[in-house]
């Protein structure tokens, strides 16, 4: 530690010493661990910060956007090589300032793609980035700028992590009076958000042995993000009920000063997606409506169910969808449901009620929803997400987009004023950049992470089938969702979010987004109920460019798709349909489709016939999926069993196989391959007894011997 950290740090333990003993309650210094601490505290966010801060950003937005009164300007789009604070020579070398700071505060997220793209040419970035805090002429933290926050180095994932080729990192750097950070060539592009505290607020700087004993503190966070646990004890308020078109149903919440802790809304797996944009979820609480949200926007999922789970909210297969903000009200609350669609929906609404204490610094939980369509790409134009005015804490956004044409339209930048400022403080680089990935054109795909995700990705498109095959495109739906912990926005005045509407075509598109934040009883939203836009039928997409077509699904040689089989037999009621995966790379299935089976027990089976030609022997070779919540299966053709049983468990979901069943021959020109569930892996979420059946590829045999029974 240099000297001038040593006096700063020594001074700032004197002040909070004195100010113990001035006042007997004096707070604890801001530091790694109580940063950390307050990243999984969910109550913490219900109340204004008692350590005040706002949120600020140091990014490579191009500084040619000045004003909004010069559109060429405002609108400039090369956000990366020239915008930096300055060059200096540092202990005889050369470094690039990316980010100064001469104030308390910490570094609560950062975001980098994990390419250049310099000359069309991808070149890994080999790029050192050092952070000076405190004045202190040598680096706390020095490294290779991605390993140290992709979760491959200094910081542990989730904390820091690899997102469609990107690094992101939620860690905290506290520093007690400022922070400089440089790389050793040009930058690239790069955003540094931090908070920045008042003047005298007690902060413990950064220093690598109060990181490592910080460890089991990282752990323990990390495991709770990973695996987040939803309220269990209070009182139980419940919506149970098959909801009829333009009706509404409502719940009373106990009175007296208490918090929602958790909200679940479960639909069917396979609900109409129209159903998810015109089911309206509202509360009130002490009389003021504060939440007005489509449910699929406000859980995150947007136009249907695209499951996915987060540290606030998690989306189920099962059509389950739930979210664990804190909810606080004085002395009465109301949860309805306001149905706008043309058809009944059933559904179950289970809000779990607990304790909190209402102090000065508590604040209202509301979500807001805005839908337009047409939105045009040209002329350049700012999307607002919300206005707000009066005291509050912004708490994240779900955007769900319908982009007409194949080419990129996520280009716009994030623009975020504060308390009335001039200037946002807060001035991103793209809008795939805001909601953590890189490259939107060409690494668009199913994510998840504790604070972000992309539950519902793009089709898949032949852009440029000479040079390119496996390109893909951005035409379609998709779903981007960023929530806040440690870099949520206070705001006392008020607060505006815009986002670009920067698209390489000229076309009209279709947003739709959710905002969340906390506010006083008397701050105030520009954004209102809209039953009209809630219950208009979903935009769909048109067809792909005549030059652009849609890439046929790669078909493996000799399959037959399981999706196309009869169903001769099953167990029960149970779902048995097809599936599209391109969420999960659909081209390493064949036809980019299963037939995906809900089985909810062990036991459970579905039995699928399909013809051949001629009656000689066959060799059959199974693929099929495997996934978080898929059991272990018994195979049989023909009522012949096929080998071992299969454990189509993992982590991520993925293709299984080829499994060689053997050779059989075929009964009444036809295969009869049988499915059961005999049993479940042990991680395997939820029931666990789930499957999915690609395609059996199949050979014609010369050998009548092989036939079986045997292989």
């Amino acid at each position: 530690m240099c000297v001038q950290r040593i006096r700063k740090a020594w001074l700032g333990c004197l002040t909070a010493v004195v100010l113990g003993f001035a006042t007997a309650q004096a707070a604890a210094p801001v530091s790694i661990e109580s940063l950390l601490d307050e990243m999984t505290d969910r109550d913490s966010v219900a109340r204004f910060p008692e350590t005040d801060f706002r949120l600020r950003q140091a990014s490579s937005y191009d500084r040619l956007s000045k004003t909004p009164k010069e559109p060429e300007g405002w609108f400039a789009n090369k956000d990366h090589t020239k915008n930096f604070v300055r060059v200096e020579e540092n202990n005889g070398r050369q470094e690039w300032v990316i980010m100064e700071h001469d104030a308390p505060g910490a570094i609560v997220r950062s975001w980098m793609p994990d390419k250049r793209i310099p000359s069309g040419g991808k070149t890994p970035v080999n790029t050192k980035i050092r952070i000076y805090l405190d004045g202190c002429d040598e680096p706390v933290i020095e490294g290779h700028m991605l390993d140290l926050f992709n979760g491959t180095s200094l910081i542990p994932p989730p904390l820091a992590h690899k997102s469609l080729a990107s690094a992101v990192s939620f860690f905290p750097i506290p520093y007690a009076e400022s922070c400089k950070v440089t790389l050793d060539q040009p930058p690239f592009f790069y955003i540094l958000t931090y908070r920045e505290y008042p003047a005298d607020t007690p902060i413990r700087s950064f220093t690598q042995e109060d990181f490592q004993a910080a460890r089991p503190v990282m752990r323990r966070v990390g495991k709770a993000l990973l695996t987040p646990a939803g309220a269990t004890e209070g009182e139980r308020a419940l919506i149970d009920a098959r909801i009829e078109p333009k009706a509404e149903a409502s719940v009373d919440l106990p009175a007296g000063e208490a918090a929602i802790r958790a909200l679940s809304v479960d639909l069917a797996a396979d609900v109409d997606p129209q159903v998810t944009r015109s089911l309206v979820l509202k509360m009130e609480f002490d009389g003021e409506p504060t939440v007005w949200c489509p449910v699929g926007d406000f859980f995150g999922t947007g136009a249907g169910i695209h499951p996915y789970q987060g540290w606030w909210r998690t989306v189920g297969r099962d059509g389950a969808m739930t979210c664990r903000w804190v909810m606080p009200y004085r002395e009465s609350g109301k949860v309805s449901l306001l149905n706008l669609h043309t058809q009944p929906v059933p559904l179950r609404l289970e809000a779990v009620v607990g304790n909190f204490s209402w102090d000065e610094r508590s604040l209202y939980f509301h979500a807001n929803w805005r839908h337009q369509y047409p939105v045009a790409t040209r002329p350049f134009s700012d999307f607002n997400y919300v206005t707000l005015t009066g005291r509050g804490v912004y708490v994240g956004d779900t955007l769900t987009v319908m982009n007409p044409v194949p080419t990129w339209w996520g280009e716009g930048d994030a623009k975020i004023w504060i308390d009335g400022e001039r200037f946002p403080s807060i001035f991103g680089t793209g809008t795939e950049d805001y909601y953590a990935y890189s490259w939107g054109g060409k690494h668009t795909d199913f994510y998840e992470h504790p604070f972000h995700a992309q539950p519902r990705a793009h089709r898949y498109n032949q852009l440029n089938p000479k040079t390119d095959p496996t390109e893909r495109s951005t035409q379609g739906y998709s779903t981007e969702t960023r929530t806040r912990a440690l870099d949520t926005m206070p705001f006392d005045k008020s607060l505006q979010v815009d986002m670009e509407v920067w698209h390489w075509k000229a076309c009209e598109m279709a947003y739709a987004v959710a905002t969340y934040w906390y506010g006083d009883a008397d701050t105030k939203t520009n954004r209102a109920a809209d039953a009209a836009e809630a219950a208009r039928p979903i935009v769909p997409p048109p067809p792909a460019s005549p030059d652009r077509l849609l890439r046929p699904a790669r078909r493996f040689e000799n399959a037959v798709e399981c999706e196309t089989m009869k169903i001769v037999a099953k167990s029960g009621d149970f779902p048995a349909a097809p599936q599209p995966l391109h969420r999960y790379g659909g081209q390493r299935w064949s036809g980019a489709n299963h037939l995906f089976v809900r089985a909810g027990r062990i036991g459970d089976f579905v039995e699928l016939r399909f013809p051949v030609e001629g009656d000689g022997p066959c060799k059959l070779i199974l693929h099929g999926t495997r996934s978080y919540d898929y059991g272990v299966l018994g195979l049989s053709v023909n009522g012949l069993p096929t080998g071992e049983d299969v454990d189509t468990y993992a982590e991520k979901p993925g293709p299984l196989g080829p499994l060689d069943l053997g050779v059989f021959k075929p009964v009444d020109g036809a295969f009869t391959l049988r499915a059961e569930v005999v049993g479940k892996n042990a991680k395997s979420e939820k029931t666990g007894t789930y499957f999915g059946l690609d395609c059996v590829v199949f050979r014609k045999e010369t050998d009548n011997t092989a036939a079986h029974g045997g292989k």
